[in-house]
């Protein structure tokens, strides 16, 4: 249920605290506050921006930015308490595609985009440039046409980009951030709407230097493929190494509840029919179906609740096991997980 006051109460209310000198309740307050505008605020319009930009200016953004997902998430490095926050990787996709650098041209498929944000990765300077993510240059690499189209039936567009003033508001804000020592080598994304990278955070020097070295690793392993010609080694892009950390926790699969979101490999093959006798039963999905030639030879896909409850939304114990690490052992131990 949506409170709209409720933001401007507990604004209130933490300035209240601040002024009466407790300093805890008021760290509180404030972080209810920047939760509640994150919820209902932030991320509402992020996604809109988001949305603008997949949708009316560069359709390959959408495919580059799940490419990028789940690159990091294959490396345990997207999303919990200590990974890259899902808006800041797509902020991440966003960059490459409004302000692309060394006189390129925006990216003009997902595979392009998704190796400039390797090397957007791997070649920034975090420490010393601001990363800008200019949501109204979107439209700038349109041609002088499709903004007539889109003037004469009346829909919203933008060209000019960020204003002067608006850049060294930015650029202020990044120096401010420079002299606290807030950076230090952190990953930090900010926009107009963002000069202080406050709506996602930004990424700890340790986790951003670990980016760095798998984005420079998984770019000679794409350079490699294009030398020699095969994309034989094309999935070791995606396969983390585990000998870089000092310990694994291994899960039992049989009580892990999202392991049946992944699709088997033998959902989307298209291989010859065989007979009954001879060939296993495809394990699909139910959405899978009306797409199955031989509905006779498909196997819905249906799992019991594996803790034997019933009515479990939105339950995830693998989650909630490692928010629970990162809450124990937050000073001591760094936990990652796909």
């Amino acid at each position: 249920v949506l409170c709209e006051p409720e933001g401007a109460l507990l604004a209130h209310k933490a300035q209240e605290m601040v002024r009466a000198g407790l300093s805890a309740q008021a760290d509180a307050l404030q972080c209810a506050h920047r939760r509640w505008m994150r919820t209902t605020q932030w991320r509402a319009m992020h996604h809109r921006q988001i949305l603008d930009l997949c949708q009316r200016h560069h359709p390959a953004a959408s495919l580059t930015i799940r490419l990028l997902k789940r690159w990091l998430s294959r490396h345990m490095l997207l999303g919990q308490s200590v990974g890259v926050p899902d808006e800041t990787a797509e902020l991440l996709a966003a960059r490459v595609f409004t302000d692309p650098w060394n006189g390129l041209a925006a990216p003009g498929s997902a595979y392009a985009g998704f190796v400039r944000c390797l090397q957007l990765l791997a070649e920034w300077r975090w420490t010393e440039d601001m990363c800008v993510v200019d949501f109204a240059a979107a439209g700038s690499a349109d041609s002088e046409d499709s903004a007539r189209v889109a003037s004469a039936r009346r829909v919203w567009t933008t060209t000019d980009g960020l204003s002067a003033d608006a850049y060294a508001t930015l650029q202020a804000a990044f120096d401010a951030a420079i002299q606290r020592k807030d950076v230090r080598g952190a990953l930090r994304i900010v926009t107009a709407e963002d000069p202080n990278a406050e709506w996602w955070g930004t990424v700890s020097p340790v986790l951003t230097r670990r980016l760095q070295s798998l984005a420079r690793a998984s770019l000679q392993t794409i350079t490699d493929c294009i030398s020699l010609g095969s994309d034989s080694m094309l999935s070791q892009v995606f396969t983390a190494p585990l000998t870089d950390y000092d310990f694994v926790i291994k899960l039992d699969k049989d009580v892990v509840c999202r392991q049946y979101e992944q699709p088997p490999s033998s959902a989307f093959t298209s291989d010859g029919v065989q007979s009954a006798e001879s060939a296993p039963r495809k394990e699909v999905f139910k959405n899978l179906l009306p797409s199955m030639q031989h509905a006779s030879q498909v196997h819905v896909k249906q799992h019991a609740n594996v803790f034997g409850q019933s009515d479990l939304v939105g339950f995830d114990p693998v989650a909630l096991f490692v928010r629970d690490l990162v809450g124990v052992y937050r000073d001591s131990i760094l936990f990652f997980n796909d």
